[in-house]
């Protein structure tokens, strides 16, 4: 029994060691690619094939990002950074960019700022924190709106849920009522989404902007909707 817990602390050790390891790697090939940015294009750097700590976009999963500053990128890099809760280096690889941006739709301006760890520590304070009741007021809120988008035609009271929505003070129930009207579609939203799409020239972090970022959002789902129908 003695061997057998010595043997399982041997292999929980050499794991341990294995993923520093990794750590270690992408860390230095995250700092190698940087250096070599310094110096080249990084279209060069793929002239021969892809290299090490990069990942080709899919620019057809981008598209609803794509402005006439051409932030949509053409590939993913492995970015270093230090999180923000706990100071490790840690590297947000290529990898975990292209699912975050591609699959997840997280926002091409975003980047990683924690660790896993820490996270994984947040959300179970979150989980626990909404296990109160009442705690998680706005989540019941964003649940009933979204149900709304499952009805075809809109009704009287789901016009006014989604109206009463887009003055709400949280602005992410206001993304959501307007990722409804993209659902809903019609004459009518697609004039009001267009309308929020066009304030796009306003300053980043206001409303508008965000509105008009999810306003183009809703119009690209609904093109793409329309055309498989």
């Amino acid at each position: 029994m003695c061997n057998g817990n010595r043997i399982d602390k041997q292999t929980m050790k050499s794991n341990k060691q294995r993923r520093a390891e990794i750590k270690a790697h992408r860390l230095e090939r995250a700092a190698a690619l940087k250096v070599q940015l310094r110096t080249q294009d990084a279209r060069q750097l793929s002239a021969g094939g892809l290299v090490p700590g990069m990942a080709m976009a899919d620019k057809s999963r981008l598209a609803h990002y794509n402005t006439t500053f051409g932030e949509v990128p053409d590939f993913y890099l492995d970015q270093a950074y230090t999180c923000r809760d706990c100071g490790a280096k840690e590297v947000w690889t290529a990898k975990q960019q292209k699912w975050w941006h591609e699959v997840a739709q997280g926002s091409v301006y975003s980047h990683a700022v924690r660790c896993r760890a820490c996270r994984q520590a947040r959300r179970a304070l979150r989980d626990a924190a909404l296990r109160n009741e009442g705690a998680n007021l706005l989540g019941d809120e964003v649940a009933r709106l979204r149900a709304l988008a499952t009805t075809e035609k809109p009704t009287a009271d789901a016009l006014a849920q989604v109206e009463a929505a887009l003055q709400s003070k949280w602005r992410s129930l206001r993304v959501v009522a307007i990722e409804v009207m993209g659902q809903w579609g019609g004459p009518r939203q697609i004039e009001r989404l267009q309308a929020f799409a066009a304030d796009r020239a306003s300053s980043y972090g206001t409303w508008e902007r965000e509105a008009a970022n999810a306003a183009e959002k809703a119009l690209a789902r609904r093109a793409e909707k329309d055309r498989e129908c």
